[in-house]
């Protein structure tokens, strides 16, 4: 399974250690605010490669690349290409048996594909070849896009009428492909996948969450608190880091004062994603998280 990382920006709280007595600074000149993020221009086709037989030749190299510096070669080529080069890449990680040359495939695939190639990814989420199902669907949870919701819901449902034909790995990238897209319709798969592998997934799971925070998901995943075990507890609060919204602090404040630590953190790095949208703290130990939760319990009570 690709692993995508996406993880939020931490927020700084200015401080100030001058001397007592001393003059106090001028104040910094106001900076320009920022100029606003520019909206995403999806590709409608993939663009033609400058030389279809060379792409063809280089996509070889790759595969049956006998030495570290032919598949390097032959990555620079490709990766020099751009969006040129995925449906070729595509064509071959679909066909293609080695496993180690599938894993070179998708390496430069994760180089090539970006943000405006959503549409066209979606394009194959019921394709024919579960690899190239799997990394479609799992790199455009990558690019948060409503765009294609209806694609990863009509996938999903693909997927629930097949059952156990379907591999995990490909149901659990559409689970995250649909909470990316703004559809909670796999939040429970993805609950499944918190509490078996957060360290594992977490990071990926948190960021796709961000496409469904709001009432709906904090119900769905909050209503699981109930006769939940430890386990259950920290991966619900996991979840609701990332799709909560204030109609869940009730719930998970009340898990502020538990004397499991794990619990305790967990429904800390909550209120840190619901409030202030903040990453979660990855270490607190026992007496940390203790003074971190009552400065909670005075923000949220």
């Amino acid at each position: 399974m690709i692993q995508l990382l996406v993880v939020a920006a931490l927020l700084a709280l200015p401080q100030s250690d001058k001397p007592a007595g001393k003059p106090a600074e001028k104040p910094a000149a106001k900076t320009a605010d920022k100029p606003a993020k520019a909206a995403v221009v999806y590709l409608t086709a993939w663009p033609a490669p400058a030389n279809k037989e060379a792409t063809l030749t280089d996509v070889e190299k790759l595969c049956k690349a006998r030495t570290p510096e032919m598949s390097t070669q032959a990555k620079d080529a490709l990766v020099g290409g751009g969006a040129a080069t995925v449906p070729f890449l595509l064509d071959r990680l679909g066909r293609e048996k080695d496993e180690a040359a599938s894993k070179r495939v998708r390496e430069v695939l994760l180089e090539v594909t970006a943000a405006d190639q959503t549409r066209l990814l979606a394009k194959e989420f019921d394709g024919k070849a579960g690899p190239v199902r799997v990394f479609c669907l799992h790199r455009a949870a990558s690019f948060p896009d409503a765009g294609i919701r209806q694609a990863a819901e009509s996938s999903w449902k693909r997927i629930e009428k097949a059952g156990d034909k379907v591999e995990a790995d490909e149901r659990y990238a559409a689970a995250l492909c649909l909470a990316s897209a703004g559809s909670t319709a796999g939040l429970d798969m993805l609950m499944e996948a918190a509490k078996k592998s957060w360290d594992k997934y977490g990071v990926e799971i948190r960021a796709a969450l961000e496409g469904v925070r709001g009432p709906e998901a904090s119900k769905q995943v909050a209503d699981k608190l109930e006769g939940a075990d430890q386990r259950q507890k920290v991966a619900v609060l996991h979840m609701l880091a990332g799709c909560g919204d204030k109609s869940a602090m009730p719930r998970v404040r009340f898990f502020l004062d538990d004397d499991d630590n794990q619990v305790r953190v967990a429904a800390i790095n909550a209120c840190r994603g619901i409030v202030d949208g903040a990453p979660p703290e990855e270490q607190l130990p026992v007496f940390e998280a203790i003074e971190s939760a009552k400065k909670w319990k005075e923000r949220v009570w």
